[in-house]
């Protein structure tokens, strides 16, 4: 078994080491996987770095709605995160502690919050101004850049697995949604899963801000590359963007109930405006930074392992649900099981 499975296997945080439980139907206890695999949580004893969520609503968000933007500008492969991250180091010398760590496999050992604070804190030797920069940069190149990119990898993973598998129980561990805590809003009978459909785009180019970019004005003290790093403009439509079936939808039943998005407080991270990231103090950029940081590479992880599993014909998803540790349990909630959330596997 993969060192992502064992139990003792987690991101270092001088913040928290603690890590995501499986979505669950009420706030406590918290849930375990069984095989302890679980989503990474980042979290803070600062006061002033609430969780970033959707808004706690029973019903969904219009932006998840929107019109998608087709073509997608997310390839959905680690080769262009990879290259955006190499981008993102041109604004700057300081950045290349935290370029280098980045384009390296997740270590466990990584304090990030400690590495931001030397590459972008007060003692780096920095002004403030470009201080201030450089961390907002690294958020936007995780929120819109990043993130987007794995969830789009990941979904594609889902689409040929769920193909393969199509009575495969929609808990799988290794979902971009399993990484948070579904939110729950009101079904026919008490609280549901809050969930999206995928479905085909109707008018395909019809939608606008298709992922453009803009060049990052940098303090005249920066060292800008020759081509210059370009953040990605804010996708007000970034999750009808991501989840949006293929043209002409997917073929079963089975598979566009599994290829449904589960809303999480993931969600919340993509949609971060610019003046939303504006008002955060040093210490909230540094610690949320920290906390997108590890999801981006815990996501990155589940990639991986479902490309090794695909290599190897989806044979460890063979059996049943509750005998597989790639599916997480279920707790019986006040709500009534989804259609196609079948327990085999």
């Amino acid at each position: 078994m993969s060192a992502f499975t064992r139990r003792n296997s987690r991101a270092y945080s001088i913040a928290s080491d603690d890590r995501h439980p499986t979505p669950r139907p009420s706030p406590t206890p918290p849930a375990t996987r069984r095989s302890g695999v679980r989503g990474v949580r980042a979290t803070s004893s600062a006061d002033d770095t609430p969780p970033i969520e959707p808004p706690k609503a029973t019903k969904l968000p219009p932006y998840y709605f929107f019109a998608p933007t087709v073509p997608s500008p997310f390839t959905g492969t680690l080769d262009a995160s990879l290259d955006t991250i190499l981008s993102w180091g041109t604004l700057h010398s300081s950045t290349v502690v935290v370029k280098e760590t980045l384009l390296r496999p997740m270590s466990t050992s990584t304090n990030w919050p400690s590495l931001l604070m030397t590459a972008f804190g007060p003692s780096s030797g920095l002004d403030a101004q470009l201080r201030r920069i450089l961390l907002q940069e690294l958020v936007f190149l995780i929120t819109r850049t990043l993130l987007p990119e794995q969830i789009a990898e990941n979904r594609a993973a889902m689409a040929r697995l769920y193909d393969k598998k199509k009575q495969l129980a929609i808990r799988l561990v290794l979902r971009y949604d399993m990484l948070r805590e579904w939110q729950l809003g009101e079904g026919p009978v008490g609280k549901r899963d809050l969930s999206v459909a995928s479905v085909a785009p109707n008018d395909p180019g019809a939608a606008e801000n298709g992922g453009a970019v803009q060049a990052v004005d940098v303090p005249i003290n920066g060292v800008q590359g020759d081509e210059g790093y370009k953040r990605r403009d804010l996708m007000s439509n970034i999750w009808p963007t991501l989840i949006a079936a293929p043209a002409g939808g997917f073929t079963t039943h089975g598979v566009r109930e599994r290829m449904k998005h589960y809303v999480t407080h993931l969600d919340g991270y993509l949609l971060l405006t610019d003046a939303q990231v504006g008002n955060w103090g040093e210490q909230t950029l540094v610690i949320r930074a920290s906390q997108m940081i590890l999801q981006w590479q815990w996501l990155r992880q589940k990639n991986e392992r479902l490309e090794e599993m695909e290599g190897n014909g989806w044979e460890e998803l063979d059996g049943r649900a509750d005998e597989c540790e790639w599916i997480a349990e279920k707790k019986e909630g006040n709500w009534g099981k989804g259609k196609g959330d079948e327990e085999g596997v």
